[in-house]
């Protein structure tokens, strides 16, 4: 058995507070058959479907505790001793540039999702790692995968960079990869989300979630309807591929960046009529906002109830202080539903925002303080 920096592998077991991370044993192969007869498991993981017996006792009688190349391991609860997951530690090769990195990866079964397994399993393995000479490791997981990303924020990795096209997916497809690290010198803390979570929440009539994948038909006919393009700052159509990457990128924004995108929906019916836009920038607790509805959905106040709603939350959830919002000064619909949220008109500055033809229009500015305790 070979053994990385004088630690031997075989046999080698790693303990937390609530779990083991040992060997994988031939008697595994069966749980993991089960685990993965649920399909949900391969949404992100690049694994065969349907799941075989043989696909199971590939994975148990993996190769790469022997080769010194990975710790790779059965995650069993302490109590139980059921198997609940897998967390391998890839290790660099010899000679290779970046010699003393590696990467952890991780899956845990739906039947224990958002119980912590992956974020302790993980930091079980960095501090294995960093205590036995690695000076970096990263997380990589696909750019739509937000379970993912916040278990390696939560174990103390930093968000650093979306890889073009260096993951595999299912099918042989090749996908982008949001890239986490975690240096030996950096704080073994979990480094805090750009956003908390957001609802949903409706007054009945229209409802406010979080934007997914899956909306990007919304996102990509908000930003082409033609009053859209009317009071926008370019005469350019938004692509469905771009469509495509702002709703896979929404949730991963959210969590470590200063833009927040939001749906608006039909309360009665679910479907998206339009989007809300969140970004800090400035000064601490200024969040500005952009809004735009579909033109099947005006006239109807769906825009104000938004706003409203997304207001309520702010001041309730958040430490924001101030909101605000600007549109073009012959935009009246738009500034009619910031008067109707209880937006304050505050001014109008001259010249600022461009039109599609390379003109410039005032702009209107308006705000929303937090209200006195």
């Amino acid at each position: 058995m070979a053994d990385w920096n004088g630690v031997e592998f075989e046999g080698l077991v790693l303990h937390s507070g609530r779990l083991t991370l040992r060997p994988w044993q031939p008697g595994d192969a069966a749980a993991v058959q089960a685990v993965m007869a649920d399909e949900r498991m391969h949404r992100h993981l690049p694994l065969p479907w349907p799941y075989s017996a043989e696909d199971a006792r590939g994975l148990v009688t993996e190769q790469g505790r022997a080769a010194g190349s990975r710790l790779d391991c059965a995650i069993a609860e302490n109590t139980s001793g059921r198997l609940v997951g897998s967390a391998t530690l890839q290790l660099p090769s010899p000679g290779a540039g970046g010699a003393d990195s590696a990467e952890i990866g991780y899956w845990v079964a739906v039947a224990d999702w958002g119980r912590g397994f992956a974020t302790e399993a993980t930091r079980t393995l960095a501090r294995f790692g960093f205590g036995n000479g690695l000076i970096r490791i990263r997380i990589r997981c696909e750019v739509p995968h937000v379970a993912s990303a916040a278990v390696a924020l939560r174990a103390g990795f930093g968000f650093e960079s979306i890889s073009r096209a260096s993951l595999r997916g299912t099918g042989g497809s090749v996908l982008d990869a949001a890239v986490f690290a975690r240096t030996a010198t950096d704080p073994d803390e979990p480094v805090a989300v750009s956003w908390p979570v957001f609802g949903p929440v409706s007054d009945g009539v229209v409802t406010v979630r979080p934007v997914g994948p899956h909306d990007w038909p919304v996102l990509l006919a908000e930003a082409n309807n033609d009053a859209a393009r009317q009071w926008g700052f370019s005469d350019e159509r938004v692509t469905e591929a771009q469509a495509r990457d702002r709703a896979g990128r929404a949730g991963l924004d959210r969590l470590v960046s200063g833009q927040n995108w939001l749906l608006i929906c039909d309360a009665a019916t679910g479907a998206g009529a339009g989007i809300l836009t969140l970004r800090r920038f400035g000064p601490p607790g200024v969040v500005a906002i952009g809004y735009g509805v579909l033109p099947e959905f005006r006239g109807r106040g769906f825009t104000a109830r938004a706003l409203a709603l997304l207001a309520g939350w702010a001041f309730r959830r958040t430490q924001i202080v101030r909101l605000e919002l600007g549109c073009k000064a012959g935009n009246v619909a738009s500034a009619r539903a910031a008067l109707a949220a209880g937006f304050v008109q505050e001014g109008r500055r001259a010249g600022r925002l461009r039109n599609p033809d390379g003109s410039y229009s005032d702009e209107l500015v308006f705000g929303l303080v937090r209200p006195p305790a």
